[in-house]
């Protein structure tokens, strides 16, 4: 249920990385690997905006996710993290939707 986060990421335009292949909950991209998952895990459970962001910048370098989730959404992006892995699947997309298409 973990990679629920990477779906989302998938779906806000991380493709070919270590998340969710092609936007499917069930499935590990590529790059997955079980410490990269842990310290994701970690940092989103924690609510670490930095940490998370060096995570991502790291693995999948600058731009993409990282310019849709900002400080000021990420509680929301940790939001649908949550939802994800608790199999709300639908609820997850809709805030999913939303950080990729904020209302100005």
């Amino acid at each position: 249920m973990m990679s629920g986060l990477m779906a989302l990421v998938l779906g806000l335009g991380v493709s070919g990385s270590a998340f969710a292949y092609q936007g499917d909950f069930s499935k590990n991209g590529p790059n997955y690997t079980p410490d990269f998952q842990a310290e994701i895990t970690e940092v989103l459970t924690n609510k670490d905006y930095n940490g998370w962001k060096d995570l991502i910048e790291n693995k999948v370098g600058d731009g993409s996710v990282s310019d849709v989730i900002t400080q000021d959404n990420f509680d929301k992006f940790v939001e649908a993290w949550k939802l994800a892995n608790e199999g709300k699947i639908k609820e997850a997309n809709s805030i999913r939707r939303e950080l990729e298409h904020p209302t100005v």
